[in-house]
C-alpha cells in the first residue's frame, strides 16, 4: 500500500475527514441512484450522464431547477429536499476540501479553514476539529433524515 510523503495526522483525524466525504457522496447517490426509479415524474433533460459528472452544487443547482418545471407533489417535494440538503452539504464538504494543514495549539496536525462570503475570506478562520466534526455529522444526519423523510417509497 502506498502513503503520501506529506507529514499526516493520527489516522482517526483522518478517518473523521474520510467520514464527511463518504457520508456526502453517498446523499449525493441517494438521489443519482433514484432516478431510474422515478424518471416518469423527472423532466427528460434530468438524468443520470448529466448529474453525476457535477459536484455536489453543481448536482443540487440542476436538481433545484429541474423543480421549477414539475407540478407539485411527492417526487418535486423529494427534490426540494434533496436539493436544500445538497447545497448545505456542499458548504461541510468544501470547509473540509478547502482547508489547509496547520498546526493545532494542541500541537496535533489539524485543518485550519480561512471563512468566506461570497468567495472572499473574511480574516476569521476556524479549526476543522473534533467540535466541529461532531457539528458537521449532526448537520449531515439531520439533512439525511430530511431526505429520507420525502424520499418517494420503493414499489
Amino acid at each position: 500500500m502506498k502513503h503520501s510523503r506529506v507529514a499526516l495526522p493520527e489516522p482517526s483525524y483522518l478517518a473523521r475527514i474520510g467520514e464527511i466525504a463518504y457520508t456526502i457522496s453517498s446523499m449525493e447517490w441517494t438521489i443519482l441512484g433514484d432516478l431510474h426509479r422515478l424518471v416518469a415524474a423527472l423532466p427528460d433533460a434530468f438524468t443520470l450522464d448529466r448529474l453525476e459528472p457535477e459536484m455536489t452544487s453543481g448536482i443540487a443547482t440542476k436538481i433545484k431547477a429541474a423543480t421549477t418545471d414539475m407540478t407539485d407533489g411527492p417526487t418535486k417535494e423529494y427534490l426540494v429536499a434533496v436539493y436544500l440538503a445538497l447545497y448545505a452539504a456542499a458548504a461541510i464538504r468544501n470547509d473540509v476540501l478547502h482547508a489547509r494543514p496547520a498546526t493545532h495549539p494542541s500541537n496535533s496536525q489539524r485543518l485550519m479553514r480561512a471563512e468566506t462570503t461570497n468567495r472572499r475570506t473574511t480574516g476569521a478562520r476556524f479549526w476543522i476539529d473534533d467540535e466541529w466534526f461532531d457539528e458537521a455529522i449532526v448537520k449531515l444526519n439531520d439533512l439525511l433524515t430530511a431526505i429520507n423523510d420525502r424520499r418517494p417509497p420503493f414499489s
